[in-house]
């Protein structure tokens, strides 16, 4: 899959609907089950090795807050948001490309 990462002092957009990773993945197993689940697993894995480098050094890889991307018809992608170990930038990492954050 392929990223779009951006970093920024703080991902506040839509602040409503950004949730803990954790919530998500509880939310998919009760509704869709445990293989689906492990895909979502899967696509954060994915989503934090891409985003990982010694000059951006992730804190709390396991559960990131995401954020929901509507697209399509019936399909919504996820975004992502690491914390920096370098105190107040976070980094968001997306299937979508969000020039808008390019600088922030």
């Amino acid at each position: 899959m392929s990223w779009f990462i951006y970093e920024v002092a703080e991902y506040n957009e839509d602040g409503a609907r950004i949730e803990p990773f954790s919530d998500l993945r509880s939310r998919v197993v009760k509704v869709s089950g445990q293989a689906m689940a492990d895909e979502l697993e899967s696509v954060r894995e994915n989503a934090a090795v891409t985003a990982n480098s010694p000059t951006r050094s992730l804190l709390a890889v396991e559960n990131p807050h995401v954020f929901p991307i509507p697209y399509a018809d019936s399909m919504i992608l996820v975004g992502f948001i690491f914390e920096l170990e370098r105190a107040g930038r976070q980094l968001v990492v997306s299937p979508v490309e969000m020039p808008w954050l390019k600088d922030a």
